[in-house]
């Protein structure tokens, strides 16, 4: 019996311990969605700018969704929303912010 009883120990113990793993994984990604609303970016790969941003938002926790201005698509989408192709560009909801503008970005996001 006292084999099945640290073997049944054990196992519980492995279960809490599995989780608490999963809680503290939910609690993390709850934290680091710090914006409620849709985050997108219009970036190009050889803007610094551009760049910049997306290393402030990574540090800052905000997730976004990325979208390549260099493709064709991406810049049609752009001149119908913003009438240019410049970069960097993104929107918070249904908000437009051209460059790094990290007080609008705290403004919208909070």
């Amino acid at each position: 019996m006292r084999t099945g009883s640290t073997k049944t120990q054990f196992t519980i113990g492995l279960a809490a311990a599995m989780a608490a793993s999963v809680l503290l994984v939910l609690s993390t990604a709850t934290a680091e969605a710090r914006c409620s609303k849709g985050v997108y970016v219009y970036s190009a790969s050889w803007c610094g700018t551009c760049r910049s941003l997306r290393s402030y938002l990574d540090r800052s926790g905000i997730r976004y969704t990325l979208l390549n201005a260099d493709n064709p698509l991406v810049k049609a989408d752009m001149r119908a929303r913003f009438r240019s192709v410049a970069v960097s560009h993104m929107l918070i909801g249904r908000h437009a912010i051209r460059g790094l503008n990290t007080a609008k970005i705290q403004q919208l996001c909070h």
